[in-house]
């Protein structure tokens, strides 16, 4: 009987001892990777193919890297934005020139701006539509422009 109980107990420590082990390493570190680096490396060289190739893999995209660009604008001109077109007033005062009745969208503050409208600096306007809508200059003006655009 004696025999029998030291030999359980040996055998459930062993067990214990294994599992500790096991259960004991941390989730992620060197010991217990929760992805191995190879799996990681040939991952990478399969997305570095595909960006030596310019391969989009079925996906279609039309997104450009257009960038503002600082556009400087006299007194009594008016800059026009084609259909998309981004607008930031900088510097300069300038008053919206819309021929509809529909306005520019401040992005800034959500609010659409109609026509004599004062623009504010540092604010963020979309133009809608390609149909001769932009900003009339009452004193000279910078402007960051992101699109097509005119000056009249």
């Amino acid at each position: 009987m004696k025999r029998f109980l030291v030999g359980s107990l040996s055998a459930i420590a062993a067990v214990v001892m294994v599992m500790g082990s096991v259960y004991g390493a941390d989730a992620g570190s060197e010991a217990d990777p929760l992805v191995s680096k190879s799996y990681v490396d040939d991952k990478i060289e399969q997305v570095m193919a595909k960006i030596g190739t310019g391969s989009s893999s079925g996906t279609t995209s039309s997104a450009t890297a257009a960038t503002f660009t600082p556009v400087s604008v006299a007194v009594g001109k008016t800059i026009v934005g084609g259909e998309g077109t981004e607008m930031i007033l900088r510097a300069g005062k300038a008053n919206v020139v819309i021929s509809g009745s529909e306005g520019i969208t401040d992005a800034t503050t959500g609010q659409a701006l109609y026509n004599g409208h004062k623009a504010t600096l540092n604010h963020l306007t979309i133009i809608p539509r390609n149909d001769g809508r932009g900003f009339k200059v009452t004193e000279a003006a910078w402007f960051l422009v992101k699109g097509s655009y005119t000056i009249k």
